[in-house]
C-alpha cells in the first residue's frame, strides 16, 4: 500500500469518526473510538489489496 492510499484510509477513517461524533450526544470514549479505527482501517485496507495473481510455472521436464 502507498503512502497516498494509507493517507487516504485514514482521512476517510476520520471522516467517518467525525459522522459518528456527529450523531451521537454523548461522547465516544477513547476505547470505542480506537477500536472503530482499526476496524476501518482493516476494512478499507482489505478493498484495496490486489487480487491474487494467478502464476503458471512450466513443468520442467527431467
Amino acid at each position: 500500500m502507498s503512502l497516498n492510499e494509507r493517507l487516504q484510509l485514514e482521512m476517510e477513517i476520520l471522516e467517518r469518526l467525525d459522522k459518528i461524533r456527529s450523531l451521537e450526544e454523548t461522547e465516544v470514549s477513547e476505547d470505542i473510538e480506537k477500536a472503530i479505527i482499526e476496524r476501518e482501517l482493516a476494512e478499507l485496507e482489505k478493498e484495496l489489496e490486489p487480487e491474487p495473481a494467478l502464476v503458471l510455472r512450466r513443468k520442467r521436464r527431467s
